[in-house]
């Protein structure tokens, strides 16, 4: 689970922050005392540890607020993969939503605060909903406000070098929006085994999803490997899903019995490789959708056992 590992403020823009024991966040206006503070909304900004440990591993010293953030986060969380309005619990009682994913950083004012500053790129910036004290070692979590969260990872060398836009990835943030799922997260990675197994790894061990659907990489090409990186990943698997997927999918077109798409477990989120077309991924799960609450109540803890 993620966790704050450090709590920062600086009395003026543009500077590195300088670590509190705790600080104290105003609903609609920030940290107190810090000179970020005000309408708006870059209230509070917040960086994953993981973000800086790619600055550490191009041998840039880093410490506590070095970026200009407020909030340190440890974990496998990955802050900049989140979607916008998603919400953040810090501590016992703040409320902070996400509003903007990096910056601009077209003028270079960010890497006057630290060479090479990674916030433009992976760092967030939240308004405050609910105030509160936070400090170290208070846990963070995503607020399931609209039912069960959703994560959507389209695997695709070309979308993952900008050749196209993807099309299929923002239909199912779309397609969840109007279902009892919230989006919380969305990012696009190449037909890599490695990349998307990190990727899936990484989402499903913060605890922040229920569920996890891929787009992509389900055939018979040398390049699609979603589902043995998905595989990699999970402890358990769940056949009667793409089972089911395939049966009706064939319905509508009978090569669908050539998808080699697969779904599984990895500690308390489900995860379903759907295909990669946006009409085919729309159609696919749409078909899973309605048989998935109760799952998703089992696996989650909010019930014991499965009804009749």
């Amino acid at each position: 689970m993620a966790g704050i590992s450090a709590v920062c403020l600086s009395g003026k823009r543009q500077t590195r922050k300088i670590k509190q024991n705790s600080v104290l966040l105003i609903e609609n206006f920030g940290i107190e005392g810090d000179a970020h503070a005000g309408s708006g909304p870059r209230q509070v900004s917040i960086l994953s540890e993981l973000s800086l440990a790619k600055m550490e591993a191009e041998g840039i010293t880093t410490s506590p607020g070095c970026c200009g953030e407020n909030i340190d986060i440890h974990g496998t969380i990955e802050l900049h993969t989140l979607l916008r309005g998603v919400q953040l619990k810090l501590g016992d009682s703040a409320v902070v939503r996400v509003t903007e994913i990096g910056k601009d950083n077209s003028d270079g004012h960010a890497d006057n605060v630290i060479q090479s500053n990674i916030f433009p790129v992976e760092g967030v910036f939240t308004e405050v909903l609910t105030g509160g004290a936070v400090k170290s070692d208070d846990p963070v979590e995503v607020l399931r406000s609209n039912g069960y969260t959703a994560g959507i990872l389209t695997v695709s060398d070309s979308a993952s070098r900008g050749v196209y836009q993807d099309q299929s990835g923002p239909a199912l943030i779309e397609l969840l929006h109007s279902s009892a799922f919230l989006p919380a997260r969305y990012a696009v990675v190449p037909d890599e085994e490695i990349e998307i197994t990190a990727k899936l790894r990484n989402w499903c061990e913060d605890g922040f999803l229920d569920v996890l659907f891929t787009t992509g990489g389900t055939g018979f090409s040398v390049r699609d490997v979603t589902p043995e990186a998905t595989m990699e990943v999970c402890d358990r698997e769940v056949p009667g899903i793409p089972e089911m997927i395939r049966q009706k999918s064939s319905l509508i077109v009978e090569s669908a019995w050539l998808s080699r798409a697969r779904a599984g477990i990895r500690k308390r989120t489900l995860v379903i490789n759907l295909p990669g077309s946006r009409k085919a991924a729309i159609e696919c799960a749409g078909f899973a959708l309605p048989i998935l609450g109760h799952a998703l109540e089992i696996l989650r803890g909010d019930i014991e056992h499965c009804g009749g």
